[in-house]
């Protein structure tokens, strides 16, 4: 290992970046159980590389979880500079696409607390504090109805990211997320205008 107080050459830092990617596609793919030996295979490397960067294959799932916890972050900053009600939407259509394209990242910090949920800590208060800020502002404009709490906006994006593409021998289309998301949205802006 190199001195923590030499820097990384750039090598060094594209292969990490490199490994991040291709295992967040892996997992998005295969699940949590994908190996390290299908994750260098699939980033074209070797596992001595691998373990030049990671420790262990959870080192690495929790890079990818960082990663993607960024990117929530970066979109529901995004969705709070718009409209409230635009920026509930946003917030919301995020929160579903991340929910179901990576499932079994959020199980691992959700389902199973520990050293996940540990080292992302600081990364899940900013987006609760994110989601506080976006639900606080639609509720002010009237976009959410004043008893819906902050609180169950991703409960609201688990459910619809959970949706199968099959059911009742009824095959899902393309746009059945953006359908159910509009009524879930109607519904909380007619329940607000009663309000």
């Amino acid at each position: 290992m190199p001195d923590a107080e030499t820097p990384p050459r750039a090598d060094a830092l594209r292969n990490r970046e490199l490994l991040i990617k291709v295992a967040r596609h892996a997992v998005a793919e295969l699940g949590l159980g994908v190996s390290v030996n299908e994750i260098v295979r699939r980033a074209g490397l070797g596992q001595a590389t691998f373990y030049r960067r990671f420790a262990s294959r959870e080192e690495l799932l929790s890079a990818v979880l960082g990663d993607v916890l960024d990117e929530v972050q970066d979109g529901l900053r995004r969705a709070a500079e718009a409209d409230p009600a635009q920026g509930l939407r946003d917030a919301l259509r995020l929160l579903v696409e991340h929910q179901a394209r990576h499932r079994g990242l959020f199980e691992l910090l959700n389902d199973q607390p520990g050293a996940a949920a540990e080292a992302h800590a600081d990364g899940q208060a900013r987006v609760r504090e994110q989601l506080r800020h976006i639900g606080e502002r639609a509720q002010e404009a009237g976009a959410m109805h004043p008893d819906a709490r902050w609180q169950d906006l991703p409960f609201l994006a688990g459910s619809l990211a959970a949706t199968s593409s099959s059911c009742l021998g009824i095959d899902a289309d393309d746009d059945l997320t953006d359908r159910l998301l509009g009524t879930v949205l109607a519904g909380l802006r007619a329940g607000a205008a009663r309000a």
